[in-house]
């Protein structure tokens, strides 16, 4: 049943006070932003790790460099030293002979070289002799 007052209102008036209801809720605002931070927040997370994998990653490259210099050092060079430094790259080499018996009256001997760089990363390369 509608009032009298309603009946006399010019359409313009009724279509403005649906409008009035039509929007977003406080409590879909809320959900709105919060799902909006958990997508920025999980953004930040992947670009820091891709970082840190893409350091990991030059730091393996640079061991494999080292240890390609390294072993053309001993193919090429007479008096390798047992173990060495580079201080403009940080990089250490330590070596020790190992033989391993291979027939009865043959033993093959060569040295086992390893390459540390920085802190925690290291590789090994054997060296015929």
């Amino acid at each position: 049943m509608k009032l009298h007052a309603e009946e006399n209102r010019p359409p313009f008036v009724t279509w403005y006070d649906d409008m009035k209801h039509k929007g977003f809720t406080l409590m879909e605002v809320l959900v709105a932003v919060a799902v909006a931070g958990l997508v920025i927040t999980s953004g930040f997370r992947l670009i820091a790790m891709s970082y840190k994998l893409m350091a990991e990653v030059q730091d393996e490259r640079k061991l494999i460099q080292a240890a390609q210099n390294i072993w053309l050092r001993f193919r090429v060079e007479e008096d390798m030293p047992e173990s060495g430094t580079d201080s403009d790259n940080n990089i250490q080499w330590s070596t020790e002979k190992v033989s391993v018996q291979v027939d009865e009256d043959y033993e093959l001997t060569f040295r086992r070289v390893t390459i540390s760089i920085g802190e925690g990363r290291s590789t090994v390369i054997y060296v015929a002799e």
